[in-house]
């Protein structure tokens, strides 16, 4: 086995790892904060509004909870950093979910002190239990914490993390499981359905997990001759997707800038146009997406490489790449066989809007392209040559 698959499938392996320890988390703790939750989401006939406090990889795991909330909720408003809390602050109708792995983000930290000022309920996933954030929601009467013990891109030991899931991987991908997990949760309490150890959690986790292992069985070849398209290049890595495909693929992008690379999200407003020796990236898992095909014609048309990572290989996206016999340049990442049949076919849509599909469904694509991808960084950065202590100096 070459070293970079062997890198990949560690890395890989020790993600899958991370899922498995959030089945070990104390569930009476899980279960109260499910409850607190289902108390702000009960129905009623005034709107809410839910605010996301996060930044960076922690913000995008917690916009999947946030989209899943709106998709099921008519009368739930989320919002993030981007929107103040004064400009839709309304006095008992206001949840704050905070995200930070380290407790010591300034600009989430500066919110929470907003929300606490204000006397809104806030809730606090976090991973160190000395931080800042920690402290302020723990000693505040309507806060709640849960702790999710990871390493965070502040952790200072050196050891097989660091090489295999560098700058803080571990906690955002906990957090996106976790609370896609703990929705299902929700959901059945919301029905009457209340017990403490959250069986439908743990159903949704192990079942995250048994879809994470099948990455391991990519074809090796393949994976590498893709990998290695990708990697040694000089040209600018240009990364789309829609909706929770495009928030891993934002995440994604972040990467490329620690692998002290020239990257670009796709619809940023200074993302530059297509050109020979760029490649493009979409995420998209039924490769049918209307923006994805839209942005591939795009980008071949300018002469540009296109490597998407997606779960359907008979898609529309794919028909283009193999009429240009440039099929080998798919990544198909697999999902679980009773999950085959929503990631199949060619039929494109014409329009950005959602299906209700896409709308309710699990992120089951995208909690696998969220695997891939960070197993794709673990190597880039060791095919770069490029350490965590570099990677950190990046980082934002």
């Amino acid at each position: 086995m070459s070293e970079p698959i062997k890198t990949f499938h560690e890395s890989t392996d020790l993600q899958c790892s991370f899922l498995e320890k959030l089945l070990h988390l104390d569930m009476p703790s899980v279960a109260d904060f499910s409850e607190s939750m289902v108390d702000f989401l009960q129905p009623s006939p005034e709107n809410k509004f839910v605010y996301g406090l996060a930044a960076g990889r922690s913000a995008l795991a917690l916009y999947s909870f946030m989209q899943l909330i709106q998709n099921h909720f008519e009368n739930v408003f989320p919002f993030t950093l981007e929107d103040p809390v004064q400009r839709h602050y309304r006095r008992g109708m206001n949840l704050g979910i905070a995200i930070s792995g380290s407790g010591e983000t300034q600009s989430v930290n500066k919110y929470i002190s907003d929300f606490i000022t204000r006397g809104g309920d806030i809730k606090l996933i976090t991973a160190n239990e000395r931080g800042t954030a920690y402290e302020m929601v723990s000693e505040y009467e309507r806060g709640e914490v849960l702790v999710i013990k990871a390493r965070t891109k502040y952790a200072t030991e050196k050891d097989t993390r660091s090489r295999l899931s560098p700058l803080g991987t571990e906690f955002e991908l906990e957090v996106l499981a976790f609370l896609n997990a703990l929705f299902a949760d929700i959901q059945c309490r919301l029905k009457g359905i209340c017990d403490t150890s959250c069986p439908e959690y743990q159903s949704i986790i192990r079942d995250l997990i048994e879809n994470a292992r099948l990455i391991s069985g990519m074809d090796p070849q393949h994976l590498e001759e893709w990998l290695i398209r990708l990697l040694p290049r000089s040209g600018r890595y240009i990364i789309g997707g829609v909706g929770r495909s495009g928030l891993v693929a934002r995440a994604f992008e972040m990467r490329f800038t620690h692998l002290n690379k020239i990257s670009y999200w796709e619809r940023d407003f200074n993302t530059p146009s297509f050109q020979i020796g760029d490649v493009y990236i979409p995420i998209t898992g039924t490769g049918n997406t209307y923006e994805t095909l839209e942005g591939t014609n795009m980008a071949l048309a300018k002469g540009a490489d296109v490597m998407p990572i997606t779960a359907n290989p008979s898609s529309r996206l794919a028909s283009i790449l193999n009429d240009c016999k440039r099929g080998r340049d798919i990544a198909v990442v697999p999902v679980k066989e009773e999950y085959q049949n929503l990631f199949s076919g060619d039929s494109s849509s014409t329009t950005w809007l959602m299906s209700d599909y896409t709308k309710f469904r699990y992120p089951i694509f995208e909690i696998n392209a969220s695997i891939f991808t960070n197993s794709v960084v673990a190597v880039g950065a060791e095919f770069l040559g490029i350490v965590e202590a570099g990677m950190r100096r990046m980082h934002v």
